[in-house]
């Protein structure tokens, strides 16, 4: 765990971590037609309640890409794979559960385009560390593991979680997982990755 009294210095520490990704659906295209006081305000307020169940299930925010969330389990504290696992899967659940109840409250500001998120999570041997220059450093997560939750995302259909079989095997004693078919991932590596939907 960093020392807040020390200065951050460049470099970072592998370990074993579980990654997430999520976005909504076709966002762009709805933020061109999307007047940009409304934009702003949906945006916000979906970024507030994503962050706060982030924070209630204590995983570590990476960063924000628009629309899009990037999320680690597993450092600067683990509880261990399996609880930091589980943690990830209990908040991307409680995510979707929320997407829910935005639906309804946009439709009362007159929003009718049904916005839907997706999520895909992965557990790997992963780089956790600041990295950048010695201006400007990003506490973030780098690595093969990372790409591969990032690829589960974009693979997602609407409103699915979809996780690697890694993660699975971590989850499955307490998650009701659906088994897919396989995943051909483009990474560092050319990998075919078995999948898990969240039931």
């Amino acid at each position: 765990m960093y020392d807040a009294k020390q200065e951050p210095k460049l470099g970072g520490e592998a370990g074993y971590h579980t990654a997430f990704f999520s976005d909504i659906q076709s966002f762009s295209t709805f933020s061109e037609v999307l007047e940009p006081e409304k934009m702003v305000s949906l945006m916000n307020e979906y970024l507030t309640e994503m962050t706060d169940i982030l924070l209630e299930n204590r995983g570590t925010l990476d960063k924000y890409i628009g629309d899009a969330i990037m999320i680690f389990f597993g450092d600067p504290k683990t509880r261990g794979a399996k609880e930091d696992a589980l943690a990830c899967v209990s908040m991307a659940l409680e995510m979707k559960k929320a997407m829910q109840v935005f639906r309804y409250k946009w439709l009362d500001k007159g929003i009718a385009q049904p916005l839907d998120i997706r999520i895909g999570i992965h557990t790997d041997t992963c780089t956790v560390g600041n990295f950048g220059s010695q201006d400007r450093l990003d506490y973030t997560t780098i690595g093969n593991g990372v790409n591969l939750a990032s690829r589960l995302e974009s693979s997602a259909h609407p409103n699915q979680i979809l996780i690697s079989e890694e993660t699975y095997l971590l989850v499955r004693d307490v998650i009701a997982c659906e088994k897919l078919e396989k995943i051909v991932a483009v990474s560092y590596t050319h990998l075919t990755l078995p999948t898990k939907r969240i039931v």
